[in-house]
């Protein structure tokens, strides 16, 4: 017993008071602004796209690129939702109208550049495919730091906060190459732009799981 309350002497004189998470809310802000410093560095490398401002002065497209923002914030504060114990797993539905309102402005470019383009709105333009790379490169360090930052969600909900966090981190680079690279019609954009994002989204929901393991932190 004496070695007992030794033993409990020791381990109370050596406790450290254990940090609280931040809210959601300020680690959210905080993973937006290390997100908008990235994506305005590469658009700085690449400049400002001509007839960008023309462009987001159209109100669809205007709106479009809003809501591809909103999906990817929203995002980010549904995974430092769901990422913490007791949690509700419906914030996870968080950025659904967003994204809704994403897909029906891309859907309705679509509509508008087949009344005005006919069947040319529809041919397949392989070259425009590298701002599906470009989103998908800008997409990884972000997800990454995301994962870092919830890597105790291993234990939680591995598969659905991997998910949300690269399709916060893919929203919001898909956001950030619209504004230098553009000339694509409606349909390359929701074949290219919004197909990284699902695909990638899609990839760490499969693999959420191995992705914690490798960061260190993983439901057993």
């Amino acid at each position: 017993m004496t070695d007992t309350s030794r033993l409990i002497d020791q381990l109370t004189a050596q406790a450290r008071p254990v940090r609280p998470l931040a809210s959601p809310l300020r680690r959210t802000l905080l993973w937006v602004a290390m997100a908008t410093a990235l994506i305005m560095a590469i658009v700085a490398a690449y400049g400002l796209r001509p007839g960008l401002t023309a462009d987001l002065a159209a109100p669809p497209a205007l709106v479009e690129w809003i809501a591809s923002i909103l999906t990817g914030v929203l995002a980010a504060y549904a995974v430092f939702q769901i990422s913490v114990p007791g949690r509700s797993p419906r914030w996870a539905w968080l950025p659904l109208p967003a994204l809704a309102l994403w897909l029906g402005g891309l859907g309705w470019g679509c509509l508008h550049d087949a009344a005005r383009m006919g069947s040319e709105a529809f041919v397949l333009e392989m070259a425009s495919s590298e701002c599906a790379v470009a989103i998908a490169m800008a997409s990884i360090p972000l997800g990454l730091v995301m994962l870092l930052m919830v890597r105790h969600a291993g234990v939680v909900r591995p598969g659905p906060t991997a998910m949300l966090s690269a399709l916060s981190a893919a929203a919001l680079s898909a956001a950030g190459v619209s504004l230098f690279h553009g000339g694509e019609s409606a349909l390359m954009v929701l074949l290219w732009h919004v197909g990284a994002v699902v695909v990638l989204s899609l990839l760490c929901l499969a693999f959420g799981r191995p992705l914690f393991s490798w960061i260190g932190y993983v439901k057993r």
